[in-house]
């Protein structure tokens, strides 16, 4: 499933622990390499001086991410240095190259004192990315995959996660794990019946489910779940008019959770578990 992984990169070892886990996770995969030189910089002038400094920067970056691909025993299929608003060119590039996933750096509660810092690039690219997008907070040693969580609420954009979740772990691991969190007992029967719906989903794909409602405060019980298992799985893109934001439940998630969290925004009409075989 997960056949082409879009790195885009900026050096200074920042990525280093991202490289290396979508490396193991998905060995057999091609990966793209790419670092933007960023010409919207505000309050910048690209002198030629500067635009050779940031372009050696850009080269130094994509040098280390290859090499430490060659350790894992993997060449990259294609590096690329790119020029204009980094979030942009990230999409854009990953869609011309038919990619399945983006690895990204997200900063840990513990590398600043904001807990949900994502950084600023990320969330563009999650707000506009058709493209998942896999982030990662910390080092991870979670691999091979073998347990799933997917957090839904039902809604449409969960639909379109779940979707995704139920391909992905036919593919790549063992267990699907399906969690809907409520603030009030009355909402039992509807978490019941949303549970239900992906179970039957995830059927036409024999996989294994298992179904958890539980009642709470959401970002409280997420993240007691998400150290059970090895990735998890989230749809993203509240929609205000024509604007796509990310949500704090979201930021907080990504930042604190010791697993990598793929959020799905929008896919092609191949991530659909009644047409795609295992």
């Amino acid at each position: 499933m997960i056949q082409k992984v879009l790195i885009p990169t900026d050096g200074y070892s920042l990525e280093d622990h991202v490289i290396r886990y979508v490396a193991r996770a998905f060995p057999f995969a091609k990966f793209y390499v790419i670092s933007v030189i960023n010409t919207y910089e505000r309050g910048i002038q690209l002198t030629n001086l500067l635009y050779e400094e940031i372009k050696k920067g850009a080269e130094k970056a994509i040098k280390r991410a290859a090499e430490i691909l060659k350790e894992e025993g993997i060449s990259p299929t294609a590096t690329e240095i790119l020029h204009g608003l980094p979030s942009k060119e990230i999409v854009r590039y990953a869609k011309k190259m038919k990619v399945d996933l983006i690895a990204m750096r997200v900063y840990s509660r513990k590398d600043t004192s904001s807990a949900h810092r994502m950084g600023s690039t990320v969330k563009n690219v999650l707000r506009k990315s058709p493209v998942p997008v896999l982030t990662l907070a910390e080092e991870c040693n979670r691999h091979p995959i073998r347990n799933v969580l997917l957090l839904t609420d039902g809604t449409r954009k969960s639909k379109k996660a779940e979707n995704f979740a139920i391909i992905f772990t036919a593919s790549h691991a063992k267990k699907l794990e399906i969690m809907y969190v409520y603030e009030e007992e009355s909402k039992k029967s509807l978490a019941d019946k949303i549970l239900k719906n992906v179970e039957w989903k995830a059927s036409f794909m024999n996989v294994e489910v298992e179904k958890v409602g539980v009642v709470g405060e959401l970002i409280e019980k997420i993240l007691e779940r998400v150290v059970k298992n090895d990735v998890v799985i989230m749809g993203i893109g509240k929609r205000i008019l024509w604007y796509c934001t990310v949500g704090h439940v979201a930021q907080t998630v990504a930042t604190h959770s010791p697993v990598p969290v793929i959020f799905v925004r929008g896919m092609r009409e191949r991530w659909s578990p009644r047409k795609v075989r295992r």
